[in-house]
């Protein structure tokens, strides 16, 4: 790919375009190492300073990961729905996302993603999410919170269908927030029964069966959400940001 040089308006901007254009055509794959800022200053024809910021924006949009030290340097990554759900929070704060907000949605699309893993899950995914059901946290602690939306990421990794996926892991994320922030430490918000059986449904290719009863697991979570919202009052969801795992799948 060549690159082209570079007017002096928004400049890191022009930088960042380009060099986001040559990763998706794959002049630059997943792991591979873009040059550094002295051969793309010299490419682009500015400074070292411009390419830093442009390197930084293609960071925060989760294109690339920055190493430091003498092997380091700015590599292509795999594209996940961190960098999304970052961009999501300050919207959600702005827009005063509350949680009968993430309940609605949750309960118009994670059901149509359960049926899509009925149909879709591999061997993998199945004998993936068996595993995970088996190693149950013994306590009613934030890793038992994040257990449980743990498995709802593993059915919408099964759809196989990367934007339901995305959409799925960050309003999940906006739930985790909330629950860890607003739940009543004594109280019980998932069983441990629901997950397995839905799991059952899906591995029997049960299209219909696995929808319904997602939908249902979803309601019976709904009061708790409802409770929320009740005592949240004008604050915005991601107002405050509890200490939360980071999550892979």
């Amino acid at each position: 790919m060549t690159f082209k040089s570079i007017d002096k308006s928004r400049r890191f901007l022009q930088v960042s375009r380009q060099l986001r254009k040559a990763i998706f055509d794959g002049t630059y794959q997943l792991g591979h190492r873009l040059p550094n800022e002295r051969e793309l200053a010299e490419t682009f024809g500015t400074s070292r300073i411009i390419v830093r910021e442009a390197i930084w924006d293609l960071k925060k949009s989760g294109l690339v990961e920055v190493k430091r030290g003498a092997h380091g340097g700015a590599f292509v990554q795999e594209m996940r729905h961190d960098a999304v759900t970052s961009v999501m929070r300050d919207v959600a704060s702005l827009g005063k996302v509350r949680p009968a907000h993430i309940i609605e949605v949750r309960l118009l699309i994670e059901p149509a993603v359960a049926a899509l893993a009925a149909e879709r899950a591999t061997r993998e995914d199945l004998q993936k999410m068996k595993q995970y059901l088996e190693v149950i946290p013994k306590t009613q602690t934030d890793e038992y919170v994040h257990w449980q939306i743990g498995f709802h990421r593993l059915v919408a990794q099964a759809s196989h269908n990367p934007l339901f996926a995305m959409q799925i892991n960050i309003f999940l994320d906006f739930s985790e927030d909330m629950v860890l922030n607003l739940r009543k430490k004594d109280r019980l918000y998932h069983d441990t029964t629901t997950h397995p059986e839905i799991l059952k449904k899906i591995a029997e290719r049960d299209v219909d069966g696995a929808r319904s009863l997602f939908y249902n697991h979803l309601l019976e979570i709904k009061p708790a959400f409802d409770d929320w919202e009740e005592k949240f009052g004008n604050n915005g969801l991601m107002d405050s940001e509890p200490n939360r795992k980071e999550h892979r799948s």
